[in-house]
């Protein structure tokens, strides 16, 4: 629903939203959609990322606001470490964001889970904050689960975030803001979240994945030889693992089906070597294309590919690379959509097993059907837009 009155701030000029985030594929494409349909009404969307993004943004509708962090390699497979990097990627962008933003302040900030730099700032201009979840809300047992301590404070970043909290004048300190957030929109439905009975959040919105145009991405299309379609992906993060695309070579060589592997970079300039008929090896490929294709997907389990894959209609094998991707997958079976496969167990025979298991499972077939239609129904960018311009009709206008 577009809300009208809230287009403008009575005096012609549109409401301002900022978005922040960090830079990091994951986290910054589920947000494109909703980027898309709040310029799509009327409003002025700025985004705060790094130049790897500026296009992407661009694309959306949005004006890119960057900032510069140190290149960084692949992520930690640990969460604790890589929540200490994000932590000092904040820290590092505040003052740029601050002065890029200057006497520009935003009606509503929305902020991705790990960038902090949005309501730090939020509390300094005096806007409400939403924040973007493209993984679980927190819920009891998040903290032991994605990061292995009893405590969110014992994480090593977060008394650096603390004392930026408490100089921003954030109320509750981290606890508060990354356990209990006061409003949330969630890119997946309510049936995915892990423990939602446990949720702590003020206001939490589950939409579903918000996707739209990926034009900007290429295109794919299937080649017209009847076969079936399987996608092999581990995502943008944890790609560097030839041994394991050598070991999907060895799986689904001969088994009728066409086989497209996205590799990442670095092991597609490498080379895996003799590469079998009926396979598609890439650095990258349009992901939505692909799956719309797909009859299996056998993926690293982040939750931005899950989400995209089930709105297809397309069963999952489930390798996961680190803890959040472990937590996925365990949703993935609970839920009758697809297979954990730990990647300890990983070998072709076992690939090549599960695959056509998978495949040929009419109850996860119907789980699967089952979860496309809540995600239909779950509203997408638009239900999310409807959050944020609620947000906006019960915020006073910024004149400073």
């Amino acid at each position: 629903m577009v809300m009208q009155d809230v287009l403008t701030d009575g005096q012609g000029r549109a409401r301002h939203v900022a978005v922040f985030n960090v830079p990091m594929h994951g986290h910054v494409i589920p947000t494109l959609a909703v980027v898309r349909e709040l310029v799509s009404r009327g409003h002025r969307v700025s985004y705060a990322v790094t130049a790897e993004f500026a296009g992407d943004v661009r694309a959306a509708g949005a004006v890119p606001v960057l900032y510069d962090v140190p290149a960084a390699g692949e992520a930690p497979e640990d969460m604790a470490e890589g929540v200490t990097l994000a932590v000092g990627v904040n820290v590092a962008a505040l003052p740029q964001l601050e002065q890029a933003f200057g006497p520009e302040v935003p009606d509503v900030v929305l902020s991705d889970v790990y960038a902090w730099a949005g309501p730090l700032l939020a509390a300094r201009w005096g806007v409400p904050a939403i924040q973007l979840a493209p993984t679980h809300i927190p819920y009891e047992g998040l903290v032991q689960e994605f990061f292995g301590f009893d405590d969110i404070a014992q994480i090593p970043g977060f008394p650096e975030l603390a004392g930026a909290l408490a100089q921003f004048g954030v109320p509750g300190g981290v606890h508060a803001l990354t356990l209990a957030p006061p409003r949330t929109i969630a890119f997946f439905p309510r049936s995915f979240q892990r423990r939602p009975e446990t949720v702590r959040a003020g206001e939490a919105h589950w939409v579903g994945p918000a996707i739209s145009d990926r034009s900007f991405q290429g295109r794919w299309q299937k080649p017209g030889n009847g076969k079936p379609v399987l996608y092999v992906s581990l995502g943008s993060q944890f790609n560097r693992r030839p041994d394991f695309y050598r070991s999907c070579l060895e799986a689904f060589d001969g088994l009728g089906w066409h086989v497209v592997m996205s590799v990442g970079a670095e092991v597609a300039a490498a080379g895996l070597g003799l590469v079998g008929d009926g396979f598609e090896v890439h650095a990258s490929v349009p992901q939505l294309d692909v799956l719309a294709c797909a009859s299996v997907f056998v993926t690293h389990g982040g939750m931005g590919s899950l989400m995209e894959a089930f709105s297809l209609g397309v069963p999952v094998l489930v390798v996961p690379q680190m803890a959040e991707q472990r937590v996925n997958a365990t949703q993935v079976e609970q839920l009758g959509v697809g297979w954990y496969l730990p990647r300890e167990r990983v070998t072709a025979q076992v690939l090549r097993e599960a695959v056509l298991a998978v495949a040929g499972d009419e109850r996860i077939a119907r789980g699967v059907g089952g979860l496309q239609r809540e995600i239909s129904e779950a509203g997408g960018a638009a239900a999310a837009a409807d959050v944020v311009e609620k947000v906006l009709a019960d915020t006073p206008v910024v004149t400073g």
